[in-house]
């Protein structure tokens, strides 16, 4: 109860804030276009009252240097490849409401280890409600995926996820508006059988997060919002709930809008930045704190060559009883050449470092992980469902302090028939 009452006192505290904010904002008019009524009417499949979209991907198909990154001290390489249907349905259920379900099966084939064979399941499962200037959406979603995990631990570990989220949006102008955002999930991971570490009882967890928006949209091809949050964790096994943790957090970000059709657009893209406070419920812990945020942003210098720059910064639960958490940071940036209207190059350097912020406080030594990535993709267009990319990856990770360097080659393609929107990527449906 102590909890749920913080919980509601924050979100409470956000919203007020962020509301008197957002007077300043307000101009006459309403919102333009919705994006959830645009994906049904859009939609390429049309069955009664009912519209889907499909997609094929015969994906990461092609040869691996070490499928394990160098974990082990004998290096494995392999062929492989992925197989995914998916599907996304929209079902009206009145005038103002549409069911949105989503479901993909993966099926992750390694030519030599059979032991990495996996299946791979998702679904994804909302009620939209829309009206003239209020949006609300309430969904039920379940994953069970086998995936590399992190770069404490570079095995496949299978995660199941149950989530439920509820958001309600408020648009008081024409630019203006402003959303609360509820979610809840409950993590459960299987013990991989080669390794000695407990992984479901040092993560699994529940966990819940809150958040109030402020979205002011000046224009039609730039957004900015703030962005509130609170998070909770709540570990399930006796010997890790001493992880259990408050997160408060506030950010600011701006996103641009790309034109529609063929007109092109200076900037594309988005980007946050904020502060974390990670308060640990166990007193002889010390809490910590640092700048997160993520981004995105592409600059069309010209209409054949693009700037592309991604960061990310964030807080990750540890697999290491004493560690808690770990801050890892990414950062990189490459080129896109537009060779024609089907076929394009990119490429992109990217690196990362993965630092302990627990360490020193408890006396410990923890390692250090860098890794430096570079990618090269050639995109072909090869008709409006069809699509190829052909791609090549290079990766290096350095285990400090031992200095030990560690490298992995990919080079493969995919290929991929059709398109699904997935979910929207900002909780607004409405846009200008």
């Amino acid at each position: 109860m102590k909890n749920l009452s913080g919980l509601a006192s924050f979100i409470l505290f956000i919203s007020i804030f962020l509301l008197t904010a957002g007077r300043s904002f307000a101009q006459s008019g309403n919102w333009m276009g919705n994006t959830i009524l645009n994906l049904f009417q859009q939609a390429p499949w049309k069955l009664g009252t009912v519209r889907a979209y499909r997609q094929f991907t015969l994906g990461n198909a092609g040869y691996d240097s070490d499928i394990y990154y160098g974990y082990y001290d004998t290096h494995y390489p392999d062929v492989s490849f992925n197989a995914t249907p998916a599907f996304q349905w929209f079902v009206p259920l009145s005038k103002l409401v549409i069911f949105d379900s989503y479901q993909s099966l993966e099926g992750v084939f390694y030519f030599k280890n059979e032991n990495e064979r996996a299946f791979n399941f998702v679904t994804r499962n909302q009620v939209h409600f829309l009206s003239k200037k209020f949006y609300g959406k309430t969904g039920l979603n379940y994953s069970n995926v086998r995936q590399r995990f992190s770069p404490e631990l570079l095995l496949h570990i299978r995660q199941e996820e149950i989530s439920w989220d509820g958001l309600f949006l408020w648009q008081f102008s024409r630019s203006g508006a402003i959303a609360w955002q509820v979610r809840g999930a409950r993590l459960n991971y299987r013990q991989p059988a080669s390794d000695s570490l407990s992984i479901d009882r040092e993560l699994n967890r529940n966990e819940y997060y809150a958040d109030a928006f402020l979205y002011f949209q000046p224009g039609t091809r730039l957004r900015l919002y703030l962005n509130g949050q609170l998070g909770l964790y709540d570990f399930r096994y006796r010997e890790s709930r001493f992880k259990d943790s408050r997160t408060y957090a506030g950010f600011g970000g701006i996103e641009f809008i790309p034109a529609a059709g063929s007109e092109r657009t200076v900037f594309e893209g988005n980007f946050n930045i904020g502060y974390m406070y990670l308060d640990l419920k166990n007193r002889s812990l010390k809490d910590a704190s640092n700048v997160v945020g993520s981004g995105n942003i592409t600059l069309n210098v010209t209409r054949w060559l693009s700037l592309q720059a991604d960061y990310s910064r964030d807080f990750n639960v540890s697999i290491y009883s004493s560690l808690l958490h770990y801050l890892q940071t990414t950062y990189g940036g490459g080129l896109r050449f537009t060779l024609s209207r089907r076929v394009t190059l990119s490429n992109h350097l990217g690196q990362g470092l993965t630092k302990y912020p627990f360490s020193q406080e408890e006396g410990l030594s923890g390692p250090e992980y860098k890794f430096t990535t570079f990618m090269t993709n050639l995109g072909i267009r090869i008709s409006r469902e069809w699509q190829l990319n052909i791609f090549g990856t290079l990766n290096q990770r350095k285990i400090l302090p031992e200095d030990r360097q560690l490298k992995r080659q990919f080079i493969g393609f995919n290929l991929i028939f059709g398109s699904i929107p997935g979910e929207n990527i900002l909780p607004i449906p409405s846009l200008l």
